[in-house]
């Protein structure tokens, strides 16, 4: 019986022996196949000098779209010793316009109070002159005092049908208001005329490459980056002075004639190809 255990634990020391040298050659192959593979990837990685073989092209493109909105801004300012009659004034004023706008079809979406303020006005009083040789009474300047309210309300229209812009202008100065802002035409929706000029500036650049390449004996593979430096354009003002004094309403001039001009509307675009 001893020498049958005696066997069997020999044949478990060899075994386990052998197990673990197998095992100590699999953790050295795998150890040496990590090694290599980072080695393969450094070298992949490892700057060559070589700059990359790249193409960058500029394009422009324009196209022109005639302005369908008309902006504008109408401002009542009324003046009381007390604030509440300037108040009730103003807004007398601003209903009037108000009224006059809806019933022309300016809905109230296109309607937009962008100021109301109201601003004290101060009167100074000075002691009276001294006169020589006579005695000059010990007199101080008072602070200023508040003699009126000033109010002044500014409403900013937004006129979509362009043909009544013109009576629009005549019909918020007949109707109450002091001062008329400058006009601002614009296109409600310029993203479709965006598109047509970014187009002509992709086919701009794309053509430009082309010739390029050409020029300098290369074949252009494809396009690897894009970036749009396009600017919106500001709408330019049309100036409209107020056509009504501050205490009247009814404007004898005629309204003044505005005709939108064309706005022009550029894109400009990069390309940079990859080439062989």
């Amino acid at each position: 019986m001893d020498e049958n255990m005696q066997k069997f634990g020999q044949f478990l020391g060899e075994r386990g022996r052998n197990q673990f040298v197998i095992l100590l050659n699999l953790f050295m192959l795998i150890l040496i196949l990590y090694f290599a593979v980072s080695v393969l990837k450094l070298w992949g990685t490892r700057p060559t000098g070589e700059l990359p073989r790249q193409l960058a092209v500029a394009g422009e493109g324009k196209t022109s779209v005639k302005p369908d909105v008309a902006v504008f801004t109408a401002s009542t300012v009324t003046q009381a010793s007390r604030v509440k009659d300037a108040q009730a004034q103003n807004t007398a004023r601003s209903d009037a316009i108000l009224y006059f706008l809806k019933k022309h079809g300016v809905e109230d979406k296109n309607l937009k109070t962008t100021e109301y303020n109201i601003y004290p006005q101060y009167q100074s009083s000075f002691p009276p002159p001294c006169i020589p040789p006579g005695p000059c009474p010990l007199t101080t300047v008072r602070p200023p005092e508040i003699v009126s309210y000033q109010v002044r309300q500014t409403i900013e229209i937004k006129a979509r049908d362009l043909g009544k812009a013109d009576d629009l202008l005549s019909g918020v100065v007949a109707s109450g208001a002091n001062e008329v802002g400058s006009i601002t035409f614009r296109v409600d929706d310029p993203e479709a005329a965006r598109a047509i000029a970014r187009k002509k500036a992709i086919d701009d650049a794309m053509a430009k490459a082309q010739t390029l390449a050409a020029d300098l004996g290369v074949r252009l593979k494809h396009i690897v980056s894009y970036s749009d430096e396009s600017v919106p354009p500001y709408p330019p003002p049309y100036m409209v002075n107020g056509l009504a004094e501050a205490k009247g309403i009814a404007a004898a001039a005629p309204g003044p004639q505005v005709q939108p001009d064309e706005q022009e509307i550029t894109a400009n675009v990069t390309l940079v190809y990859e080439f062989r």
